[in-house]
């Protein structure tokens, strides 16, 4: 027989009064991780990607990222992302999004500090990772196990904190305070009738200027981000939402629903209610 006694000192990681809340889980295996996601936030919680096998490129914040099998991918609220999928690495992995996220010394819906980067290996603790998302997934369609799925999110974000606390590296700042205003801007602003001018009005330069910067930074134009970030978002209502088409067109920014699908088309090879379609299927 063996028995130890824990530890007298407690530190809560939870500020009182806030219970995490799982909202949707998924499971994306190599065989659908091609569909593509393009730059989309979450105003209201905090995904957390765990790799548990192959690799994918992912752009968190306009920062490319490589993550591999045992890394952790965290978003918090209003972080804009996309993920560029596995590349023929047969990517699979979890996903769990949780609202009422609160830790003690971050703000609400905040699971990492900006300070460091948000993929974080898991290193020692895969395992550990692996049984609690796979925990999740087997409990999560049975009605009576809420109280159960809700105490194993509490156990992961708990456990993932440990994980931050062990492994994370510090966060690499290569954009120009140009840039980061400008997508600062963008991010708030994109639903609305922008055009290049009233950009570079608000930043204080010409727009051949700001466009020359914006692109040696991020890799294309600003007109060409404020089309992604539209059409991200959209992407985000098609899966979660039972919108019309032409709702969704109206809330991103794009009065002209036909308009919008062509957009949509040009820049994924299908229309929305394919894209619909085949995430729903998949």
């Amino acid at each position: 027989m063996l028995q130890y006694f824990f530890k007298n000192e407690y530190h809560p990681i939870f500020t009182k009064g806030y219970t995490p809340k799982p909202e949707y889980f998924c499971n994306v295996g190599a065989d659908n991780s091609h569909l593509p996601r393009t730059m989309h936030a979450h105003e209201n919680l905090v995904e957390i990607l765990f790799v548990y096998e192959g690799a994918g490129i992912y752009i968190i914040n306009q920062k490319r990222y490589t993550a591999k099998k045992g890394d952790l991918i965290l978003y918090n609220s209003n972080v804009v992302h996309d993920e560029f999928g596995g590349s023929g690495n047969h990517l699979c992995t979890y996903c769990l999004a949780v609202s009422n996220v609160k830790l003690t010394h971050l703000e609400k819906n905040t699971i990492i500090s900006d300070t460091y980067s948000p993929v974080v290996s898991c290193k020692d603790s895969f395992d550990d990772v692996l049984h609690l998302f796979q925990l999740i997934e087997n409990n999560g369609k049975n009605n009576y196990a809420s109280e159960f799925i809700v105490s194993l999110t509490t156990a992961l974000i708990a456990k993932i904190k440990l994980i931050i606390d062990a492994n994370a590296v510090l966060h690499q700042n290569t954009h120009s305070p140009l840039t980061q205003k400008v997508i600062q801007y963008i991010d708030h602003h994109y639903k609305e009738n922008l055009r290049l001018p009233d950009i570079a009005a608000y930043a204080g330069v010409n727009a051949y200027y700001l466009s020359h910067c914006f692109k040696h930074d991020v890799g294309f134009s600003p007109m060409q981000y404020v089309i992604l970030r539209r059409i991200g978002e959209a992407q985000n209502l098609l899966i979660n939402t039972d919108l019309s088409i032409t709702r969704i067109a109206v809330s991103v920014g794009y009065n002209n629903s036909n308009y919008f699908q062509n957009v949509f088309r040009k820049s994924f090879g299908m229309t929305p209610g394919e894209y619909r379609q085949k995430w729903v299927k998949h």
